[in-house]
């Protein structure tokens, strides 16, 4: 190796020295900087290390002198990585400004520029890379150390490598077989599975662990046959391996599927894992373990320094080196008096279009699309940014123009004038499905409140990069609003005063509000003393930053929990379980739902463990951990669908094979065996109502028919009371499904209008208000018409909308099917008592395909959003 200034250099601090810096690098490191220097070198030789330094204060260049002294002294191959290509090629700009050796190996490994790729190789300069170099599943690059520089963004693509996703509208087929095998094996209730084929999942479901491990040689045919469409899961799916399903999670709704360990298995990945150190900085690492799991590792040491403590250099001043991040307005608009959901909206598009630029994030495509659509004024340019790009050019230029982003938090950057307007979208969770379950189904939000908070704090920052920066953060959702909230006194006082400033203008009018960006707009004498005295507000706040509640707690559990998953991914379910116990143990005291999914996990792994020793001692932990689960997740639905018997998991094969029944029809089955009608021979009083109604138009007699089958089917029946907008009929089958129904037998012409579309989709509404209920998810509303077209507005009301479009016929086949069984029930069981009647009522409603997991196949076919 060439002879460097690292080579001889007794320290990184003291390497600063010996550096050939160009013109504009520091010429002195700041006493921040000075601290973490001095404090790593008390640990050169640890495997991880982790410190927090604010954004501005110099994190690259301590980054820079880490990794430029262990590549000199310690003959390394350095790799310095941070989340986009444009901040690893900004990293290594300021690198070379710093006198460092530095080599971009961004991008894919095909487009390396040889002679870059070389020089690392030869540990002759520094790899400035994304995430992704060594996060992946064939990794070109094994570097000796790495730097990985804003670690807290790193959650995603670590996890991505062991991460498969199949999204619903882009690979039906593989969607629906993955449903498909996850309810045959009991995974997936059929319930769940109704409320997914017909889209009206309203929240993600977490599939049987137990259920899926012991499926998965039927998961891997169903994905290794989708491989042959090169989807864009395929190179994750080669990291998971014959037998790395069993150990995955499966978390499904409307949309897609996403299947992946509970924490990403690092300790298996060699490019990781055989690095003599990994260094982990950021402006936000958190207390809870936050960064542990990340990254799969055990235990991550914290390097800790006090600045104020640290003595300056003569003639040096204390704020050299530190840019500060400039000053934010947050809006509320959501608190504003009179400005309700229907206005909310165009006022936000209002203030894009005076501000002339904005950048917008939401938390998904799906969402992106849908708020650019309602907030971009007529005719500004609209640009979006990947997942790791920066902002274009093109927008950087631009006078006017919106730069959409969709989970995009760090990594744009937009100083000056470039921007001075963010628009944030809801609370910033969900990445993935797995946060979306964490957060929404679980209610562990304490879990992702790290991750949240900086997501939060990173986004706001994107067009405030300078000290001189200013910028309007305009906040949209409940949920963001409530976080900022209930979270504001964890937050760093900087930001916090700059919130709750926002927050204390909840009741300031509209006209007021519109002035107040205006003057965010346009800085001036007006934008300085409101920065003033929000600089006054931060400078006198003495109140400690609080430590989220339960902190403690998942900070100490975040060792078991990687050593948990590592267990269950090589499939040592008994020390899975054991593992597991502790981080429980752990996890006492703190929240109740996160340890819930502890619980549970512990409960199937102790199944998995059972069925491999062939040992029933198992079932006795299994069915403790299961009924310590259903505690701790008192208040949440998601264990609900869920089997929690370990008995059934370890009866002998064949004995269980039925499956979960389902709930939906169970109900029907007891309605119907209970029925006063069932033990009569009279005729049946419904009969021919239905026969009258349903195979004719006039619209009185088919709403009478429909009424009477309703009844048939042991359905609760809305009463009609003649009101103008009320359903022709909904069938509530108890708390488990409700089915309304607006029907034009009369109709003609070949497409249904908008109007009828909006008609329709009040209906499931109507009957809740009716009935003091609320309506069961996945209930389901059909407009049965023989029309069979729909008009290209009435499809775009019913978007997201579990509305079917059915023609007459699907109906009358179920009024046979209903008929049919009602005259076998009663000559076979009418002399019955209830309990003798009711295993023949069931043979003979499935055998006639009278179930309503039957029957509703028919009339959820066509969703009228897509007809």
């Amino acid at each position: 190796m060439k002879n460097t200034p690292s080579a001889g250099a007794e320290s990184p601090r003291a390497l600063f020295e010996l550096l050939e810096r160009r013109p504009g690098a520091p010429s002195k490191l700041h006493p921040r900087q000075r601290g973490i220097l001095s404090a790593y070198m008390e640990k050169p030789r640890s495997k991880d290390l982790a410190f927090e330094m604010p954004t501005g204060s110099g994190k690259t260049l301590v980054g820079c002198l880490i990794a430029e002294w262990r590549r000199g002294s310690m003959s390394e191959r350095v790799a310095y990585l941070a989340p986009t290509r444009q901040l690893a090629q900004q990293a290594a700009g300021l690198a070379d400004l710093y006198g460092v050796p530095a080599v971009d190996l961004t991008g894919n490994h095909k487009d390396w520029a040889p002679p870059a790729a070389q020089r690392f190789k030869r540990g002759q300069a520094i790899a400035f890379a994304t995430f992704n170099a060594v996060f992946n599943s064939n990794p070109k690059m094994e570097p000796q150390a790495l730097i990985l520089d804003d670690a807290h963004a790193a959650e995603s693509p670590v996890a991505s490598t062991w991460s498969v996703c199949i999204e619903r509208d882009r690979e039906s087929t593989t969607y629906d077989q993955v449903v498909e095998v996850l309810t045959e094996c009991g995974a997936l209730s059929a319930a769940v599975a109704r409320r997914l084929h017909h889209r009206t999942a309203g929240r993600v479901y977490l599939a049987g662990v137990a259920e899926t491990a012991l499926a998965a040689p039927e998961l891997e045919r169903v994905l290794e046959h989708a491989l042959t469409f090169e989807p864009k899961w395929r190179f994750a799916y080669g990291k998971l391996g014959h037998g790395g399903l069993a150990a995955c999670l499966v978390y499904v709704n409307s949309d897609a599927i996403f299947i992946r360990p509970v924490i990403a298995p690092t300790l298996g990945h060699k490019q990781f894992e055989n690095a003599a150190q990994r260094i982990y900085m950021s402006a936000t690492l958190g207390d809870g373990g936050e960064l542990e799991r990340s990254f799969g590792r055990r235990q991550i040491e914290r390097v800790d320094v006090d600045p104020a403590a640290l003595p300056l250099d003569d003639s040096e001043e204390a704020s050299e080196g530190e840019e500060g991040s400039g000053r934010r307005f947050f809006c509320f608009p959501g608190l504003t008096p009179g400005l309700g959901e229907d206005r909310l909206l165009s006022f936000v598009r209002e203030q894009i279009d005076a501000f002339g630029k904005a950048l917008v994030i939401a938390r998904s495509d799906g969402e992106r699309r849908k708020l650019v659509d309602a907030v971009a004024p007529a005719g500004m340019p609209q640009w979006t940014t990947g997942e790791a790009d920066d902002a274009p050019d093109a927008f950087r230029v631009a006078e006017r123009g919106l730069l959409a982003a969709a989970n995009r938090y760090d990594g744009i950057d937009l100083p000056g004038d470039t921007c001075r307007l963010v628009v944030m979208n809801g609370c910033p969770a969900g990445a993935h499905l797995q946060e979306r379950f964490l957060y929404e189904s679980l209610g562990a939000d304490v879990v992702l409140n790290e991750r949240i908070r900086t997501r939060l704090i990173q986004g706001a920052g994107r067009a405030t990069r300078g000290s001189g920066d200013r910028a309007a953060i305009i906040m949209l959702g409940r949920d963001l609003e409530s976080f900022c909230t209930t979270q504001l006194d964890t937050m760093p006082h900087e930001i916090r005063a700059e919130i709750n400033f926002g927050l204390e203008q909840d009741e300031l009018p509209e006209a007021r509000l519109r002035e107040a960006l205006a003057i965010v707009s346009a800085g001036g004498d007006d934008w300085a003393a409101a920065d003033r005295f929000i600089r006054d507000r931060e400078e006198s706040g003495d109140q400690p930053r609080r430590a989220p509640g339960g902190t403690a707690q998942l900070q100490a559990a975040a060792q078991f929990e990687v050593e948990a998953a590592n267990a269950a991914w090589h499939r040592d379910w008994a020390r899975a379980v054991e593992r597991a116990r502790k981080a429980i143990e752990a996890l006492a005291g703190g929240d109740s739902h996160y340890r819930a999914l502890w619980q549970y996990l512990a409960g199937a792994w102790a199944v998995l463990a059972a069925r491999n020793a062939n040992d029933t001692h198992w079932t006795g932990i299994a069915e403790r951990h299961f009924a310590d689960a259903r505690v701790s997740a008192e208040g949440t639905q998601w264990l609900s669908d869920l089997n929690l018997d370990a008995k059934v998991f370890l009866a002998p094969d064949g004995a269980t094979e039925e499956g979960v029944p389902d709930p939906l029809d169970e109900w029907v089955i007891d309605e119907i065996t209970g029925h006063p009608l069932r033990a009569s021979m009279k005729r049946l009083p419904q009969e021919q109502s239905v026969r009258e109604g349903l195979w004719q138009t006039d619209s009185t007699k088919y709403e009478h028919g429909l009424t009477s089958l309703g009844e048939l089917m042991g359905a609760e029946v809305l009463q009609r009371s003649s009101a103008h907008s009320e359903p022709d009929a909904v069938w509530m089958f108890g708390d488990h499904f409700w089915l309304a129904i607006e029907a034009k037998s009369e109709a003609t012409g070949p497409k249904v209008a908008a109007r009828r579309v909006r008609e329709a989709l009040t209906h499931l509404n109507y009957a809740a208000g009716a009935t003091h209920r609320e309506v069961p998810e996945g209930s389901v509303t059909l407009l049965v018409t023989p029309q069979t077209e729909v008009a290209s507005d009435a499809a775009l009301v019913a978007t997201g909308r579990p509305l079917f479009l059915v023609p007459p016929e699907p109906l009358q086949q179920v009024a046979e099917r209903l008929l049919a069984a009602w005259d076998a029930i009663r000559a076979g069981t009418s002399k019955l008592a209830p309990a003798d009647a009711r295993p023949f009522v069931a043979d003979i409603l499935s055998k006639r395909q009278a179930l309503p997991s039957q029957w509703l196949a028919l009339v959820t076919i066509r969703r009228v959003a897509e007809a």
